[in-house]
């Protein structure tokens, strides 16, 4: 399940060149979570015919991807770890945080059961 605040974070190391003759694979860094939802599996073959980019999806925690953006091993990062990754931004690692989803959580039963 998806956190709170998922972003996306554009790790500033490797800026998007013009689509060349060759294929250019784009490496995302993402929780398993956005994996496993099956979000990705819609969205990704769209982006990918429409700019000619291909998209290596790298699924691990959200500590490990923003780790692997932090050190340039990732061209994109979806997390849900807001504090973060706005830590990450302030300190001049990732540029363009963008909010790309959200969820919330909502707890229900009996008015009677105080969980």
């Amino acid at each position: 399940m998806l956190a709170l605040a998922t972003v996306l974070l554009a790790a500033p190391c490797r800026p998007l060149p013009p689509v060349a003759a060759q294929s250019p694979v784009i490496i995302l860094a993402t929780t398993t979570s956005t994996r496993d939802a099956g979000l990705l599996d819609s969205l990704l073959p769209v982006f990918e015919r429409r700019t000619g980019y291909r998209v290596k999806v790298i699924a691990v925690g959200s500590g490990q991807a923003l780790a692997m953006g932090r050190r340039g091993d990732a061209d994109v990062v979806l997390s849900h770890a807001p504090e973060a990754e706005r830590l990450l931004v302030d300190s001049g690692y990732f540029v363009r945080r963008r909010l790309v989803m959200h969820n919330e959580f909502l707890v229900v039963g009996p008015a009677s059961d105080g969980a």
